[in-house]
């Protein structure tokens, strides 16, 4: 075990698009706790990605190109998407992994072992001890830090031999008794909510169970996919960076190439991943479908509970129908309270075009940003990003009572490790 020692940074972001410790401790006390996580909070060790979901949109409805080059162009961004959001997971589920999935699982494990201690301190006994992750991210990344560090979580899967997916045992409490008395006391609980799906789910294939969704530890089905990737890859347009993602300049490219037979295999390999693609065509199974809307259906209904707190991080708001969502419940319930944490002010700026002020008559919702840098910062050192590490650290963190933190304002987390002494 390793005692892991995260500094409360003495700076104060008392700045015009911030939140007071006060402002933030009563929400956090007296409300339904709800957090939107997207892709922009684990990128440091998945990377960003360019507008795949626009590129694809536009090369199924190309045309002027053949069905060829369409297929090339398409195959060559989902080898893209596959190699930097998919494979990555299998680095997590490793006994040591590497030090740049170790940095972003330790991240994830500070930010619930911090809301787990608040949790355990709550005043209200009127709210359970629990809170909803909504993440529209298909990778491990909580289910892997949060079972290592020991904090309660459900996923939505029941059973020890082949985990079935069932939304049912989702939003339940779990309490805790004493061995001597009988007395109940409630456990702080995490739901988590894959809105798109995980790389972790499949499919059964048996006829009689189709609408079953088991969790594959292994990731059969990643695996398989990457087998025919790598068969097709000197048939694919290599793309590198964000940048290449550009359907125009793909079809180009394909049009000039030949199609491989490969590509077959690697689509149904590929479609065989139980997630939402980021495409305007986002379901490839009907159990997917229907999935999918249950979930949105239970984020929906968080939102309109009166006196529900929606915490915002990493996410772009372009995904058109959650966003469509979040706004129709800030209209309809004014006690919903939605803070976004908005990594720079470029991304605060992007978020109010999507959503205008007028929209949100109730002004329920509060972005808020880093503070800018000063006149003599040394460029990018002295910039502060809100990232999930200085979020937690700035303004969640400070809400656990002194009594339960050390002099110096840090937090303990204790997080294990392997035989090695590797975190």
């Amino acid at each position: 075990m390793t005692n892991v020692r995260i500094a409360v940074a003495p700076k104060r972001f008392d700045q015009p698009g911030s939140i007071s410790p006060d402002q933030l401790r009563t929400i956090v006390q007296d409300s339904h706790l709800n957090f939107l996580i997207g892709a922009g909070t684990p990128s440091a060790f998945f990377g960003m990605l360019g507008d795949i979901e626009d590129a694809l949109t536009t090369i199924a409805r190309c045309e002027d190109a053949t069905d060829d080059a369409k297929a090339i162009a398409r195959a060559s961004i989902q080898g893209y998407f596959f190699d930097k959001v998919i494979l990555p997971n299998t680095e997590l589920l490793k006994p040591a992994p590497n030090p740049e999935a170790n940095t972003v699982l330790k991240s994830y494990a500070i930010f619930g072992q911090t809301l787990n201690r608040v949790l355990l301190r709550r005043r209200s006994t009127l709210l359970s001890k629990k809170v909803n992750l909504f993440t529209t991210n298909i990778d491990l990344v909580f289910e892997v830090s949060f079972e290592r560090l020991g904090v309660g979580f459900n996923d939505g899967f029941s059973g020890k031999i082949r985990p079935t997916f069932d939304l049912g045992s989702l939003n339940s409490l779990q309490y805790r008794s004493g061995v001597r008395y009988e007395h109940l006391s409630e456990i702080p609980t995490f739901d988590l909510y894959k809105l798109h799906g995980s790389v972790g789910w499949e499919l059964l294939d048996d006829p009689a169970t189709t609408s079953d969704i088991v969790f594959d530890s292994l990731l059969t089905n990643v695996t398989t996919t990457l087998t025919a990737l790598d068969a097709l890859r000197p048939k694919l347009i290599p793309i590198e960076k964000r940048e290449d993602v550009d359907a125009g300049k793909l079809l180009a490219q394909a049009a000039n190439m030949i199609r491989s037979d490969k590509i077959a295999t690697f689509t149904h390999a590929y479609d065989r991943l139980v997630i939402v693609n980021p495409e305007k065509q986002k379901f490839a199974t009907t159990v997917l479908i229907e999935t999918y809307y249950e979930l949105i259906r239970r984020f929906a209904n968080e939102l309109e509970k009166e006196n529900s707190a929606l915490f915002v991080m990493g996410f772009s708001f372009r995904d058109e129908h959650l966003r469509k969502l979040i706004v129709r419940a800030a209209r309809t319930n004014p006690t919903l309270q939605i803070i976004v944490f908005c990594y720079n002010l470029t991304d605060r700026a992007a978020y109010e075009k999507l959503i205008p002020e007028l929209d949100v008559p109730n002004g329920n919702i509060l972005y808020v940003t880093p503070p800018p840098p000063a006149d003599d910062a040394d460029e990018d050192d002295d910039v502060v990003h809100f990232d999930l590490d200085t979020v937690v650290t700035q303004y969640f963190a400070p809400l656990i009572p002194e009594s339960t933190r050390g002099p110096d304002g840090q937090i303990e987390l204790i997080f294990k490790t392997d035989d090695s002494g590797t975190a």
